[in-house]
């Protein structure tokens, strides 16, 4: 297994429809659901933001079987304006300042419990040069949640609702870098 730097022609051209497979697998959706088609948009969005970095874990075959990728926080973005109005004025100032979104974080199930988690993590987080990052992490996923606490993240708002989705719980989580 390895772990690689992307770029951003990498992840919205050869390795998005391994990047989306991940993605379904991991979540548990089905590779045509909606949800799964509108993460493909997201992600050609997505690399065109400022400060984007990514990262691929491959097995020994080459094929993707994990990534990461975040960007720099910017006011008038969805998700930051939903996590704003869920933050305290001191917290605002304090996390969204110069905040680093991890905005996505997946290992197939198939190759969980090789550490590939972490070192996406660890080599995404060590090309931040923001002050503070920040995350969402469903209730579910409780390997995600152990790995983010293990590396220092703290919770910032426990029950956030994203209008997206209002059914789901998630939990902002901020790095202090």
């Amino acid at each position: 297994m390895s772990i690689e730097q992307l770029s951003a022609k990498d992840v919205a051209g050869p390795h998005l429809e391994a990047l989306l497979h991940v993605f379904s697998a991991a979540l548990g959706f089905s590779q045509r659901s909606h949800r799964v088609l509108s993460q493909g948009a997201a992600v050609r969005r997505h690399v065109d933001r400022a400060g984007f970095a990514a990262f691929g874990a491959f097995d020994s075959a080459g094929k993707l079987v994990g990534f990461s990728y975040g960007y720099a926080s910017q006011p008038g973005l969805w998700w930051r304006e939903q996590v704003n109005a869920a933050l305290s004025n001191r917290q605002r100032s304090l996390w969204l300042a110069d905040a680093f979104e991890l905005v996505e974080l997946h290992v197939h199930p198939a190759a969980q419990g090789q550490h590939l988690g972490s070192g996406l993590h660890d080599a995404l987080m060590r090309q931040v040069l923001n002050r503070t990052a920040l995350l969402s992490v469903m209730h579910r996923s409780e390997r995600a949640r152990q790995l983010y606490a293990s590396r220092g993240w703290q919770v910032l708002v426990e029950d956030m609702r994203f209008s997206s989705d209002p059914a789901t719980p998630f939990s902002v989580l901020g790095l202090a870098l």
